[in-house]
Order: C-alpha cells, then structure tokens, then sequence
C-alpha cells in the first residue's frame, strides 16, 4: 500500500523488496551547519581531493560521513574497506604534516566486490574477472575473517558461522509491521494500545558478527 500526494494506491503482490537506502549519521549534518560547508543529499560531508572540508586543512572526514568521487565521478560507498583505507591515508597524512613533507592526494585502490546471495552462493567481481556460486561464497567467507582485527575474533566468527550453517538458522530480522500503527492513522482520543508484554530487543545479536550478508573489499 503506497500513499503520496496523489492518495493510496495499493499494489497486490507476493514478495516486497524495500530498497530504501542508507541515510549518514546527523553529525555530517551538524558539522556542514558548523562549517558552512555542503552535503550530499544522503547527509554525507562534501570533502577535498584530501579528505578534508572545503576551506578546513586542519578537519578530515573518512568513511561513510564522507562525500569523496572516485575516477569515475561517483561518491564511493560507505563500506568498510573504503573507511579503512582512509583511515590510514588520514593518519599518514598527519604525520607528512607534521614532519614538514609534502602531502599526497587520497586514490582509493578498489579490490572488487563480494557479496552473499544464499546459503553456498556468493558472487565476486574484480574488474573483468566474475566468480558466482559456492566457490565465491568459500571465498567470500576466508576473507570476511581475514580482515577481522583480532584472532580472537576470527576463532569466535568462525565457531558462530559454522553453528548457524550446520543448524540453519537465519541471521535475517524482518519487520513485519505486527504491532505497528501507521503515521497516518491516529489512534482515537484517549484510547491508547495495551503495552507489548514482550517487546523485540533492541540489543544486536551476539550469535551473528557485523555485517554478515556483505563485505565489499
């Protein structure tokens, strides 16, 4: 059921697919406002060929709060790989300041794309090169725990992956909209709905590692 300015048009189907998309955090927000600087329409802070807000040397942003185009024009995603990467440019950059050397301008270096489709199927690309299917998905899996920090962390990833695939459990939390009311539906005056005797947690689930479904690298 979709509702616009123009009324409610409701579509029959069997299967709903929501790409809404992802929106930055408010503090790329409230440093434009600061700064009188811009952001994108995503709420991402336009940054410099070094990373650094328009007309501030001294104020980096990296990651997913950054507008940076690639060579092809376009921002760069906000996953992890590109945050580390301009991480570690940042931090190197500072030190090339403050040891007086000349300071280069930031290149992301992509090194493809991975992502889990189902259970044994991934799909890998890397310029010209394309893998799909359960050899992608083996791959996809020894690389997510490569790029975990700690080897603690890599043995606590693995014993969790492989207790969800032997025992099939989904990692997947959907919203059904049980319990929900619509913005547009108020409920009558002095008439409220009875408390949830058993509210969804809001805490993330210990059993799953972050960001399971995609790894971009």
């Amino acid at each position: 059921e979709l509702t616009g300015d123009a009324g409610t048009e409701r579509i029959p189907c069997r299967t709903v697919l929501w790409a809404a998309g992802n929106k930055a955090s408010p503090l790329g927000k409230l440093l434009a406002e600061q700064l009188a600087s811009e952001t994108d329409r995503a709420g991402r802070v336009m940054v410099d060929k070094n990373l650094n807000v328009p007309g501030h040397p001294e104020i980096f942003v990296v990651g997913d709060l950054a507008h940076y185009a690639g060579d092809d024009g376009k921002p760069l995603p906000g996953v992890a790989p590109v945050a580390m990467q301009q991480g570690k440019y940042v931090a190197n950059n500072i030190s090339d300041q403050l040891k007086g050397r000349a300071v280069k301008p930031y290149k992301y270096f992509n090194k493809g794309s991975l992502a889990v489709v189902g259970r044994n199927r991934a799909i890998a690309e890397r310029g010209k090169i394309k893998l799909s299917g359960w050899f992608a998905w083996l791959m996809w899996a020894f690389i997510h725990i490569a790029y975990l920090i700690e080897f603690q962390s890599r043995i606590v990833v693995m014993f969790r992956w492989a207790v969800n695939y032997l025992t099939r459990q989904r990692g997947a939390r959907l919203i059904t909209g049980e319990g929900l009311t619509h913005p547009q539906i108020a409920e009558p005056s002095g008439v409220h709905p009875p408390p949830d005797p058993d509210p969804p947690s809001t805490e993330p689930n210990p059993s799953l590692p972050e960001d399971p479904a995609r790894h971009t690298l």
